[in-house]
């Protein structure tokens, strides 16, 4: 039962880490496809903003599914200071890149409120 429920969440770190590549890499090329067509239709200044804009987006939601991955990683990795200081390492940096992504795209930090009208 125990190596079962060992492989199963091994299993499932997998798919969450492939589905967060295919999130970053789809999101990439759509956002590219799409800034084309905007600068080719608007020109390049509000294509920029919006591709940006986009795949901070994508960066977001990929980095999200990472950290899931990671945290459930946890569960299955040996306990031994060398694991865990890494463990914990990866999840600080990708929540900072996270914040800063997120700085980035909505112009606040996650805690802070929106603005009305925004």
């Amino acid at each position: 039962m125990h190596e079962g429920f060992h492989g199963l969440v091994s299993a499932g770190v997998s798919v969450l880490t492939l589905i967060a590549a295919s999130v970053l890499i789809l999101g990439f090329v759509v956002s590219t496809v799409g800034w084309a067509k905007q600068a080719y239709e608007d020109g390049t200044d509000a294509a920029y903003r919006t591709y940006r804009h986009k795949l901070g987006r994508t960066v977001l939601l990929g980095l999200e599914l990472l950290l899931a991955a990671t945290i459930l990683k946890t569960i299955v990795v040996p306990m031994t200071i060398e694991s865990m200081t890494l463990i914990l390492a990866t999840i600080a940096i990708r929540t900072a890149l996270g914040w800063a992504t997120s700085l980035e795209v909505y112009g606040r930090w996650p805690w802070q409120k929106t603005k009305k009208g925004q």
